[in-house]
């Protein structure tokens, strides 16, 4: 039976976040160490051993979080052993693993997620940056870092290690076929992997009237 977290779940749950952000694709560029690595370094949890076993009892097998962001959009995230899959409106946008694809979202449209409770920071890993957004969004993912307990010290370093792995190679483009993007692993780049274009046709539409982009 599938398991269910609620959004009052993960609010200010300072084990969830540190466990959710250790999987995303981030990393130090100085030390050269992943993201997991440079959270552990941080000293934000100090005992691996209650981590784990917070996660063996927080996440079941077949365990969900899930809900309505408008009338017509709603999101859906699925936490396995080795994965994290995202869904909007039932279509696939990517996910990380071991095959991660992920760079969906541009960050003005994350940025409308904003004001939805929680819906940043979930929604983040799946955000592509481009280059001259770096500066901008370090800041933007700091100040939602500071209002998780225990994050508030390190959130300038861990913003930094998150868009690191969150910067793109080119850019987002808006087409007539909305936006898509030319981002290897990513879901909107429908040129290069075309069994994606009728979900991400129909989600440009639903993010077009949801963020006024």
């Amino acid at each position: 039976m599938p398991h269910q977290i609620t959004l009052n779940d993960i609010r200010d749950n300072t084990l969830f976040w540190y466990s959710y952000i250790s999987w995303f694709n981030g990393y130090d560029e100085k030390k050269e160490i992943n993201i997991d690595e440079a959270l552990e370094e941080t000293g934000i949890i100090k005992s691996n051993e209650e981590l784990y076993e917070w996660r063996s009892n927080f996440f079941p097998s077949n365990s969900f979080i899930s809900g309505q962001v408008n009338d017509e959009l709603h999101f859906h995230i699925e936490f396995q052993e080795n994965e994290i899959t995202y869904f909007l409106n039932d279509s696939y946008i990517g996910n990380l693993g071991g095959h991660f694809e992920a760079w969906f979202l541009t960050l003005d449209e994350l940025s409308k997620f904003g004001s939805q409770d929680l819906l940043f920071m979930l929604l983040l890993p799946m955000t592509g940056i481009e280059k001259r957004q770096i500066r901008y969004s370090k800041n933007l993912i700091t100040k939602h870092l500071t209002s998780i307990s225990r994050f508030e010290d390190k959130a300038a370093y861990i913003a930094e290690c998150i868009v690191n792995g969150l910067v793109i190679t080119g850019e987002f483009h808006k087409t007539e076929k909305g936006i898509i993007n030319d981002q290897n692993h990513s879901v909107r780049n429908i040129n290069k992997y075309p069994r994606y274009i009728d979900n991400v046709l129909k989600l440009n539409e639903s993010l077009k009237r949801f963020t006024g982009l």
